[in-house]
């Protein structure tokens, strides 16, 4: 079989619900020099399942630093040696003015905290906050319990971000103090409590392609709504080595993960502007359908505006948060 065969039998069995581990296997060994034809098929079924739609969103570090988790790559946690400003709680008021920024850009809005979990009483400050605000609200606030999920629930909140970061065998390399398991049992209570949930991880921590094709298989498992896809960004004082994947590789790992769950919304996310540079625009082709945008956590991106004038110029448009709120749908 061909290369152009191969993508064509990739293209149809992801069609017709996704592909399977044999499948996967074939993308592993697929060769560099011919990843022009394995996008074709993961652009072809983006197109089938979200047409020219795309899903942005927008993240604010509502509490920073500090964080008592020993995450190898993270800039945030007191493991690490990176200079990262240590601050509370933001004010409620700010947080309402960056959701009404969001909302007017037509952004998901999401506020993201480090550390294990807030307090319930920042929590609850966060909930009064967000709670009546106008615009699509999500959050990543660590291990939460089934009380402080509906509490997120009733402030308005749609959807809830809890990486797995990486697959259960890769885990402990680069986590001690919580358990892989901890993470899966956050994301099932999220679904419990009715949200959306925003599932997915960093590549490029190490990890060989047995982990991610591991990884991909795990989180299909978990049937999670979106799959934010990012690329390990180095932060000086972290303790992981900088990644030596290329951005076609980085790029590889994006179609692999558009096949294997064709119609979940795949976002590429941290790391893309420094990854994949002047290459940014091959991830809608690679299979992408969404984003972040406005800057991440520790690390800024490209702008809002930047990325609209790519998606523009790619014949694509965003799925609109305030015409989703006409139709009831935020």
């Amino acid at each position: 079989m061909n290369r152009f065969e191969a993508a064509s039998r990739l293209y149809s069995r992801a069609i017709e619900g996704g592909i399977d581990a044999a499948d996967i296997d074939a993308i592993i060994d697929w060769p560099i020099a011919s990843l022009s034809i394995l996008f074709a098929a993961a652009d072809q079924v983006r197109r089938h399942f979200h047409r020219n739609i795309v899903d942005p969103c927008s993240l604010m570090n509502v509490k920073s630093g500090g964080c008592s988790e020993d995450c190898a790559f993270c800039a945030q946690s007191r493991y690490n040696s990176a200079s990262v400003d240590i601050t509370g709680l933001s004010d409620p008021e700010e947080i309402r003015k960056r959701l009404a920024f969001a909302r007017n850009r037509d952004l998901p809005f999401c506020v993201v905290s480090s550390g294990r979990r807030p307090s319930r009483r920042e929590i609850a400050t966060l909930c009064t906050a967000l709670k009546d605000a106008p615009g699509e609200k999500h959050a990543s606030l660590g291990i939460l319990d089934e009380g402080e999920f509906a509490l997120l629930r009733d402030a308005g909140v749609v959807c809830y971000n809890h990486n797995l970061e990486t697959s259960r065998s890769f885990f402990p390399n680069i986590v001690s103090t919580h358990a892989w398991e901890e993470r899966v049992a956050t994301v099932k209570m999220a679904k419990a409590a009715g949200l959306h949930v925003c599932c997915g991880g960093i590549v490029g921590l190490g990890e060989t392609w047995a982990d991610r094709k591991e990884f991909c298989l795990q989180l299909r498992e978990l049937d999670v709504h979106i799959v934010p896809l990012n690329f390990f960004n180095p932060v000086p004082g972290t303790r992981l080595a900088p990644p030596e994947e290329s951005p076609l590789e980085f790029l590889k790992i994006v179609a692999l993960f558009r096949l294997a769950m064709p119609a979940k919304t795949i976002k590429v996310c941290g790391g893309r502007e420094m990854h994949l540079g002047g290459l940014q625009a091959l991830m809608f082709f690679a299979g992408a359908n969404g984003y972040v945008s406005g800057g991440y956590l520790t690390t800024p991106g490209a702008g809002i505006d930047a990325d609209e004038r790519m998606i523009e110029d790619l014949g694509l448009r965003k799925r609109g948060v305030q015409r989703n709120e006409r139709q009831g749908k935020a």
